[in-house]
């Protein structure tokens, strides 16, 4: 595979790590991600290609939990959850 050395200055790189990190990439991998969709959509706005390529994942992901299984809500739920928070509660003022 060819191989391109790029020198990207350090204010960049917080940019570049973080942007990376949020589609679990590393700098070098969404750099040749982020070029490989900027260039197949040239002329187009590669933000926009890549934001609508996780948006319908995400739509996929969504629609596919949408199908179930789903897991029965006992009623009593929020007053055995209030129950409980209240007995943590008091439980850490008798501590202090």
């Amino acid at each position: 595979m060819p191989q391109l050395t790029i020198d990207v200055p350090e204010t960049l790189m917080p940019l570049l790590t973080r942007k990376a990190e949020g589609v679990r990439e590393t700098p070098e991998e969404f750099i040749v991600s982020y070029l490989s969709v900027n260039l197949e959509h040239d002329g187009h706005d590669s933000a926009q290609g890549m934001m609508s390529a996780e948006r319908e994942r995400l739509e996929d992901i969504l629609e596919e939990r949408d199908k179930g299984p789903f897991v029965p809500v006992p009623e009593d739920l929020v007053e055995r959850v209030m129950e409980k928070a209240m007995a943590r509660i008091h439980g850490r003022k008798a501590h202090v």
